[in-house]
């Protein structure tokens, strides 16, 4: 990076910042991005998971939030169809005036997807309903739905593969000390955060996407308000459900819970408070998860804190000013603000919608460079992330191979979701060196070849960079660690 000078410096790896510099790279611009710690270890790591239209945004009117996100759902589900998969969600309404409520809004969430949708919703009964989470506490009827479920971290690094598949230069743990020019921004000056090497990287457009970090970045000229999200996890069978619910918090704040199956566990989310305390380790104190785990036990009976097996605490970065609203109200849109000359700051706005502020903001960086850099239209509608074809397909043809090698069969569709077309190179490692196909922790289905292919192909460099974002070895349990042997 030290040895060119590019179109387009990007600041921050997260989904943001790698979106960014996948449509740069698309549009023949030159590219680098430098993250501070590791791709999606902020915000974009600590998600809910979901790739959703957002149905709630229809209580405050913001219909075009939600045409948007429901758009980007469907753009999302058919590039990564094996990261973005389909969840089905429950919400329960037992009398008849919240039956009618849930009908009306679902009605106009699925027009809005403008025939974009994963699934259409339907009335259930609560026979229905208990066969889908056979741990409620008491019987109810409801609606079922369909929002799309994604691991964060995952899709922030497929991106950013792709970016790099089309000459993106990318250096996670390299953080920026300053700006770099006076009358106009010409680049930033790096510290590996590795070696402790110092170097300048040069472009003749600056962005900066590093979210609830912005601020720092832009000299104080972006005013930006918080917000904590946090997740709980519980131990396999604590939360009995096979599908998803969406609930009302318990405190009666208007608010509502995602309960959300992974694997053999279930998370439950989100909290929305204000948030003043260090923006590099936001923590889960007693009252989040004191709010969290009575909308959970409150559904749920029986289960309580010696349940929870793990935990994650994000912070959204949104505009506003703290005295005008709370949390909740503001606005998740996305906003672009130009300055000093020559940076462009990007912020607000939410997973699901990456790839349109990307191109936002690509569109308002290739107008300022002119001569026709960057000129082009967006490709990244087209851009498959990780995966060419049927999810199906690619799961049928590694069956047959995992079983070759004696592994389940379970292990086929594993590797596909995880890999998409690479899914031979794991199961080839493993074919060289069985070791690699066994779990890496009792009791987790991890396997010894992702830590090994973390680190080949993903630019893994600590191991928490693998046990938090490549494996999520400590949401499925926060005593995880790796051994000195790796594994």
């Amino acid at each position: 990076m030290a040895e060119e000078r590019f179109d387009v410096l990007v600041i921050g790896g997260g989904i943001t910042g790698a979106g960014i510099a996948l449509d740069a790279a698309a549009r023949g611009l030159s590219v680098a991005l430098v993250e501070k710690d590791d791709f999606a270890a902020g915000t974009s790591g600590r998600s809910s998971r979901l790739v959703h239209g957002g149905l709630r945004y229809l209580e405050h009117g913001d219909f075009g939030l939600v045409r948007e996100s429901l758009r980007e759902r469907g753009i999302l589900f058919r590039l990564a169809p094996h990261l973005v998969r389909p969840v089905p969600m429950y919400m329960l309404a037992g009398d008849l005036r919240r039956r009618a409520t849930y009908r009306a809004g679902l009605t106009a969430y699925e027009a809005l997807a403008a025939g974009r949708n994963v699934g259409y919703h339907r009335a259930v009964s609560a026979g229905q309903v208990a066969r889908a989470m056979p741990g409620l506490g008491g019987p109810s009827r409801g609606f079922r739905y369909f929002e799309c479920g994604v691991d964060d971290a995952r899709l922030t690094i497929e991106v950013a593969r792709a970016a790099h598949a089309r000459g993106a230069l990318l250096a996670n743990h390299a953080r920026v000390t300053g700006l770099l020019g006076e009358a106009r921004v010409t680049g930033a000056a790096v510290t590996d955060e590795m070696t402790g090497q110092r170097f300048e990287v040069r472009a003749r457009a600056v962005v900066n996407a590093t979210g609830v970090w912005a601020s720092q970045v832009a000299g104080g000229s972006v005013r930006l308000v918080p917000s904590k999200g946090v997740h709980l996890v519980f131990a396999p069978g604590a939360v009995r459900a096979t599908a998803a619910l969406a609930a009302p918090s318990a405190a009666g704040d208007g608010r509502y819970i995602f309960i959300v199956p992974w694997e053999d566990r279930v998370y439950a989310g989100t909290t929305d408070t204000p948030y003043a305390g260090d923006l590099d380790r936001p923590s889960v104190d007693d009252a989040d998860r004191d709010y969290l785990l009575a909308a959970v036990a409150g559904l749920f009976p029986g289960v309580t804190a010696r349940d929870v097996v793990a935990s994650w605490a994000g912070l959204r970065p949104l505009l506003g000013d703290p005295a005008d609203a709370r949390t909740s109200d503001l606005s998740r849109r996305h906003a672009i603000i130009p300055g000093p000359f020559g940076l462009y700051t990007i912020t607000g706005g939410k997973l699901t919608t990456y790839r349109a502020m990307a191109q936002d903001l690509v569109d308002r960086v290739a107008a300022f460079l002119g001569g026709g850099y960057g000129s082009g239209p967006c490709r990244t509608r087209d851009i498959p992330l990780g995966l060419h074809g049927s999810a199906a397909a690619a799961v049928r043809l590694a069956r047959e191979e995992v079983t070759r090698l004696g592994l389940p069969p379970r292990t086929a569709a594993r590797l596909v979701q995880r890999y998409g077309d690479d899914w031979p190179e794991a199961a080839r490692l493993i074919g060289a060196d069985a070791s690699l196909g066994e779990p890496v922790a009792d009791g987790l289905p991890v396997l010894g070849v992702e830590v090994a292919l973390a680190r080949s192909r993903e630019m893994a460099l600590t191991d928490e960079d693998i046990v938090v974002r490549r494996t999520r070895l400590t949401t499925r349990d926060g005593s995880v660690r790796l051994t000195p042997s790796g594994g």
